[in-house]
């Protein structure tokens, strides 16, 4: 990566997020923080609006967004299978969401970029258990919780339906696996964090109490 690229690629993760530390930068980028320090000059000196809070970390101005960003055919690429796993293992809400995205994506490709996209899109499939119904329903709330930080209330069933309990609980992680999706959470319940399949939640609501991450760290 020349130090052209490198420039560019920090003013993106800057404004992927709200605050960025030189530390988080120095690890992404594999330099040094002087290096680092170096770099957040040139972008100020080149009229990036950088602003920084001494001991949180450096961050853009609201007002500032970069023009378009051109793919690399491997970026899109990679983009495209993410997007087809998506639509095989998500639900609906979800699916839709990324089609629009890949859309507007392609959009921006140049021409062979492009004509090399809707090839491999053609030649490209994702087999095994699709989501299921009740795992759809469920979803779009989890993800609500999640990104707000807020307890929800859950209906959860044992594995044949026989017993179903209801819990409030501290959601923490959505992750896919033995092809089912499981939420991690705290249950205040058993008080003790809790693995939940969401085929097994019967009922999921968000609730009005919200937490902090740094509580529910062990």
């Amino acid at each position: 990566m020349t130090r052209l690229e490198r420039l560019q690629a920090i003013l993106i993760h800057l404004q992927s997020k709200k605050i960025v530390t030189a530390q988080e930068l120095a690890d992404r980028f594999d330099i040094s923080i002087r290096t680092v320090y170096r770099d957040l000059r040139s972008l100020e000196e080149a009229g990036v609006p950088i602003g920084a809070e001494a001991g949180i970390g450096y961050f853009l101005t609201d007002n500032f967004h970069l023009p378009p960003i051109m793919f690399t055919k491997q970026e899109a690429s990679a983009l495209l299978l993410g997007a087809k796993f998506i639509d095989h293992l998500a639900d609906a809400d979800s699916k839709k969401n990324v089609e629009w995205a890949l859309t507007k994506i392609k959009s921006v490709l140049q021409t062979d970029t492009k004509e090399h996209i809707n090839q491999l899109h053609e030649h490209i499939s994702v087999y095994g258990s699709n989501s299921n119904t009740t795992c759809d329903l469920h979803l779009q709330s989890i993800q609500k919780s999640l990104a707000e930080c807020r307890k929800a209330i859950i209906d959860y069933s044992t594995t044949n339906n026989e017993i179903t309990t209801n819990r409030k609980i501290v959601p923490l992680s959505l992750c896919f696996y033995g092809f089912n999706w499981h939420l991690i959470a705290f249950c205040e319940l058993r008080n003790s964090y809790r693995d939940f399949r969401l085929d097994r939640i019967q009922k999921f609501t968000i609730d009005s109490e919200s937490f902090s991450r740094k509580t529910t760290k062990q």
